[in-house]
């Protein structure tokens, strides 16, 4: 992997572990904070919480090594993860019930299953592009 390709990788790490929070500010810092760990038990919660949120990046990650002349490999996925973090987090409500809190491990899994998903296809399409 190129430096770049390092740099670009770091770069979607952060900006997925970011998307939970961002696509809740429109809730209010009220429900930005619902995802923010209890006191006293912040640098565990977070390192939990952003370890299955950086899941959905590496298919994002693996466009990025895998793309060739076309930019749909990477942009495919990044797409598909950004659109589909922001519309299982913007109103997910972990006060509603006790077992609530199981979205933010179900959700990131799911969203990279989905992305590989959509890196198999525009892996496909680049594919089938120069093969023509």
């Amino acid at each position: 992997m190129a430096a770049r390709e390092k740099i670009w990788a770091f770069v979607v790490v952060v900006f997925i572990n970011l998307l939970p929070y961002l696509s809740r500010i429109f809730g209010g810092w009220e429900w930005v904070a619902q995802y923010w760990p209890d006191p006293g038990h912040e640098v565990w919660g977070l390192v939990f919480f952003h370890a299955f949120y950086s899941a959905p990046a590496l298919p994002v990650i693996q466009g990025i090594s895998r793309a060739r002349a076309s930019r749909l490999p990477w942009f495919l996925p990044l797409i598909v993860v950004t659109m589909l973090t922001v519309f299982l987090n913007h109103d997910y409500d972990l006060a509603s019930d006790a077992q609530a809190a199981i979205g933010l491990i179900v959700f990131p899994v799911f969203t990279m299953a989905v992305g590989f998903l959509a890196l198999g296809l525009g892996l496909f399409l680049q594919w089938r592009s120069e093969r023509q």
